[in-house]
């Protein structure tokens, strides 16, 4: 409540109510824009976690499952059950580090802006580290089950089979480190572009 009376407008606060309707209307240009970006980012997540749950739970788990009863070895064995806890443990990571988020059911422009910011910088940070929680897991039990079947043939004609078989195994890991890692630069210049859009409307 003003003492004095209500206040009247003057030509001095027009600048400043001019650059505000200026900045909001901006912002609101861009809304619909957060928006498909938002739907777009998290569509992409959950069909790559959806081909990642069907990879674990219909292909590796049965396929362990199977080596584990099939060959006698105790190596094999210990090596097939940990693959199998390794990638439930995977599915569990991929699921609280990188899974899709339900998007806000209403949210003006800054809410879209905060929100996709932060599911950006969430999955950058999963992709940076996949060697960690993604990788790191499923190396022990590779390596006792490599090693039971080298004993279980035991065949110096198959050395170089093997050897190529761990190369291989090698190769792949560092091929999954790589694209998460490129994924995440792309993530990188997302969260930079963000950042200027939301200078740019503050």
């Amino acid at each position: 409540m003003n003492p004095h009376g209500p206040r009247t407008q003057t030509d001095a606060d027009l600048p400043q109510q001019l650059w505000q309707a200026q900045a909001v209307a901006a912002l609101d240009i861009d809304v619909e824009a957060l928006r498909e970006q938002s739907r777009h980012l998290q569509g992409q997540i959950a069909r790559r976690n959806r081909r990642e749950y069907m990879a674990g739970y219909l292909f590796v788990i049965p396929a362990f499952m199977f080596y584990a009863w099939f060959f006698p070895s105790w190596l094999i064995k210990l090596g097939a059950l940990l693959t199998i806890l390794a990638t439930l443990l995977v599915m569990q990571q991929l699921r609280r580090r990188a899974g899709s988020r339900q998007l806000p059911a209403t949210a003006m422009g800054q809410s879209w802006l905060d929100f996709q910011r932060a599911e950006l910088l969430r999955q950058r940070a999963a992709l940076r580290s996949v060697w960690l929680w993604y990788i790191g897991p499923f190396v022990p039990g590779f390596v006792l089950f490599v090693w039971g079947i080298e004993r279980e043939l035991a065949d110096p004609a198959m050395a170089t089979a093997f050897a190529l078989f761990r190369a291989g195994g090698l190769v792949l890991a560092l091929s999954i480190i790589a694209l998460n890692l490129r994924t995440a630069r792309r993530y990188e210049r997302d969260i930079e572009a963000l950042e200027r859009q939301f200078t740019a409307s503050a």
